[in-house]
């Protein structure tokens, strides 16, 4: 009974433990969530600070990635390669090159985990370009097609920043409203109430 009673007492220390990591991974990645839009809006867009950018994104993307390191290896060789092989080329500053990796991934992975993060990658990647059209079609995917994907709200308010650099600030506005009213605990609700009281 004793050792019954030892064992239930080890197992709820033990889940209270995770509980508390599962709450340090989610604050962590809400803090690098922060520090990334910061960046991405108020500094100027050169490699150097794209690449300060994506090494915080891509620590975000290894949080959010635990959980699914065994079916990573259970993928095929060219799945792993094609996205893989795109993060390693942003993260060495070859836009262009991780841009087409990326397009080739999107198109033969639709049901990939990987997916929505691709088509938030490259919409990154034609922002930095001033693809702004393009950009717009990428972020407008991973919305339309993934709309539960924890990117989203970020997608949103890059969404937002881009109509507000092409001067149309009613629909930017919009934009901002949304994702402060639809995800108000996020990190990208935060820069869109900065971004606003700076637009008014």
């Amino acid at each position: 009974m004793l050792a019954q009673e030892n064992s239930d007492k080890e197992f709820i220390e033990l889940y209270l433990k995770i509980q508390n990591l599962e709450k340090e991974i989610a604050t962590l990645r809400n803090e690098i969530e922060v520090i990334q839009t910061q960046l991405d809006f108020y500094q100027e867009k050169n490699i150097q600070k794209i690449n300060e950018i994506d090494s915080k994104l891509i620590s975000l993307m290894s949080i959010e990635d635990l959980q699914k390191s065994e079916a990573i290896v259970e993928r095929d060789d060219q799945v792993l390669n094609s996205y893989d092989q795109a993060i390693l080329l942003i993260r060495k500053g070859q836009l262009n090159e991780a841009l087409s990796a990326l397009n080739a991934f999107v198109q033969t992975n639709n049901d990939s985990d990987d997916t929505p993060l691709a088509y938030f990658w490259m919409g990154e990647i034609n922002l930095t370009n001033g693809n702004l059209a393009v950009a717009t079609q990428n972020y407008n995917t991973l919305v339309g097609l993934y709309p539960a994907h924890w990117k989203v709200p970020l997608a949103k308010f890059k969404l937002g920043t881009i109509y507000s650099e092409q001067g149309n600030k009613e629909r930017a506005v919009a934009l901002f409203e949304s994702v402060i009213r639809e995800y108000p605990d996020s990190s990208a609700a935060k820069a869109s109430a900065e971004t606003l009281s700076s637009l008014e």
